[in-house]
């Protein structure tokens, strides 16, 4: 990563961040994205020595015209863009009893269309330079619809998706397309689970596989690999036998 200019969203906590101190190796640009200013800056002097350079954009990823301005800002700043990670994202349990939508309308925007968000504004510079490398950090909960976690899982699925369909589209330009599915990684998210976690990775874990994943231009990333290993029976568990499992967790 020496030399790259890297643009990542969700930095101020968990993958995003572990990424960020990762990747900030001499010569690198990092754009730092999060709502959190304070988090970025006390990133920031962590990062200080270690002769890259770090911009901070305070900034939510729903906000398209920010997100815009971020993009636009950050590539004036680097001199370009060669890999964007859309990493920011919320999970939320369904809450059907209710029947009120505000929190799975929140939880798209910020996964589905914040992505979007992120991506699309770099797109035409690395056309035009006919390289860079999308990211989208996903999730298993992407491969399989799970009781409790319909708007969370549909944002996933949704998101690789999106990314699968990219991909071939700028193939022809030079730019790869990657889509990060974690299972279980140590976060702000997942801190409040009161269920079992198999296979649970720390953040610092987890950032090494992802950037071993990108050197090696890998198209769809699951991880760790006993969740890679059962994916399809996670896919091919009927419903009548999920359910109980996932609820009595």
């Amino acid at each position: 990563m020496n030399g790259a200019r890297v643009l990542i969203t969700g930095a101020s906590s968990g993958i995003g961040r572990a990424l960020a101190v990762r990747m900030a190796q001499p010569g690198t640009a990092l754009g730092l994205v999060a709502r959190r200013r304070e988090r970025l800056e006390e990133l920031r002097e962590e990062l200080a020595g270690r002769d890259a350079r770090v911009y901070l954009y305070d900034a939510d990823v729903r906000d398209r015209e920010a997100m815009q301005r971020v993009a636009e800002e950050f590539i004036s700043a680097a001199g370009g863009v060669s890999v964007a990670i859309a990493n920011a994202g919320v999970s939320y349990p369904d809450d059907l009893r209710r029947g009120d939508a505000e929190q799975a309308v929140e939880l798209m925007a910020t996964n589905l269309l914040g992505a979007i968000n992120t991506l699309l504004p770099v797109i035409p510079h690395m056309i035009e330079a006919r390289s860079g490398h999308l990211v989208a950090v996903g999730s298993v909960a992407g491969f399989r619809g799970l009781p409790g976690k319909g708007a969370y899982c549909a944002s996933k699925s949704a998101l690789k998706t999106l990314m699968d369909s990219y991909r071939p589209t700028l193939r022809p330009y030079g730019i790869r397309v990657t889509t990060i599915c974690p299972g279980f990684v140590e976060s702000e998210l997942t801190a409040g689970n009161r269920f079992p976690m198999p296979f649970i990775l720390s953040a610092e874990r987890a950032a090494g596989l992802i950037v071993n994943a990108l050197a090696k231009h890998r198209r769809t990333y699951t991880f760790p690999w006993q969740m890679r290993l059962l994916v399809p029976l996670i896919k091919a568990v009927p419903d009548r036998l999920l359910a109980p499992i996932v609820q009595r967790n």
